[in-house]
């Protein structure tokens, strides 16, 4: 455990247009029983005054306007708890709204420059139990884990997660269910990605950083596979605790759930959803699935939509696009 005392970790705090959620986050991480070295900060080009917000709270010295590429500012300060520790906050001021995977990227790539053991993920809506990051850590080196999660729970209820676990038979959103699956306090290979998710630095090095062409919505899911595929030893730690506002995916039944169930997006987004799920499902799953996966879209669009073709074949398009590896994007995209 000294060993693991002297391990260096950042926490990466992916932030767009809610400053009062970012300051909630922030001051949770720097309350932490086991403290961070540095925090990285990465605002995905706020309009909302995000960097005005964190000099007035006494964050950063000045707000920064990139232009041409993201740029940083470094500000160190005392941690109320540990009156000998100094952290460091690096404000990354993007230059453009990357979403979620461009700016967990740009975090992820700066702390493995930096030379840190562990990075610690999360979004500005989140806020981790003040012993989190020693639960993680702690459990990590007794069970050799390279990724931990803690158990995502609601905000307003600590009985309730806020992510569904699809992959564990008969699970519904208990936190008590989930617990059941544990094996000496982890429950391997089920995580909430990236919501105060401790990585190791050996991880990135072997499986590469998140992929930020996916923009939002499966570049968490698509790592973890990613992980899964190189065999690298992850869990959830069940004494760890994350809150987050609880999300409920649009999931429709196909056949009246004879075939389960499909989640599905509308435009103008859609394209972002269907063509990373594709990426997913043509790199990592088998043959078998895929076509399971796309018999399920398709009874949903002729059925459920009612013969809705048109957005069948852009379904179709979208879910190619990500199967074959076929990135493009408008130059510029607003979070949901």
């Amino acid at each position: 455990m000294n060993d693991e005392k002297r391990k260096k970790i950042a926490a990466v705090i992916v932030t767009y247009n809610r400053k009062e959620l970012l300051c909630e986050c922030l001051n949770a991480v720097l309350s932490q029983t086991r403290p961070v070295e540095a925090v990285y900060i990465i605002d995905n080009a706020s309009t909302d005054g995000t960097p005005e917000y964190l000099m007035e709270k006494g964050f950063i010295d000045k707000p920064l306007f990139p232009e041409g590429g993201p740029e940083e500012e470094v500000k160190t300060l005392s941690l109320p708890s540990f009156p000998d520790k100094r952290v460091e906050i690096h404000y990354v001021g993007m230059h453009e709204n990357a979403g979620g995977a461009g700016g967990f990227y740009e975090g992820v790539k700066r702390c493995q420059e930096s030379g840190f053991d562990w990075v610690w993920l999360m979004d500005d809506d989140g806020i981790p139990a003040e012993d989190q990051l020693a639960e993680l850590l702690d459990k990590s080196a007794k069970n050799n884990l390279l990724i931990a999660g803690p158990i995502v729970i609601d905000k307003d209820d600590d009985q309730i997660l806020s992510f569904r676990q699809e992959d564990l038979d008969g699970l519904q959103n208990s936190v008590d269910a989930l617990k059941r699956y544990a094996v000496h306090g982890i429950i391997y290979n089920c995580m909430f990605p990236f919501n105060g998710t401790l990585i190791s630095t050996e991880v990135i090095e072997k499986i590469g950083n998140i992929k930020k062409e996916m923009f939002i919505w499966g570049d968490e899911k698509e790592y973890v596979l990613r992980a899964e595929s190189n065999n690298i030893k992850m869990g959830t730690v069940i004494t760890a605790l994350h809150r987050h506002p609880a999300r409920v995916a649009n999931r429709a039944k196909v056949l009246f759930g004879f075939l389960g169930k499909v989640s599905v997006r509308t435009d103008p987004k859609a394209h972002i959803y269907y063509r990373n799920l594709g990426y997913q499902h043509g790199k990592y799953y088998s043959v078998k699935k895929k076509l399971k996966i796309l018999i399920k879209f398709t009874l949903y669009f002729l059925i459920n939509s009612r013969l809705n073709i048109k957005e069948l074949i852009k379904f179709y398009r979208y879910y190619f696009d990500g199967a074959t590896d076929r990135f493009l994007l408008p130059p510029k995209h607003k979070q949901p």
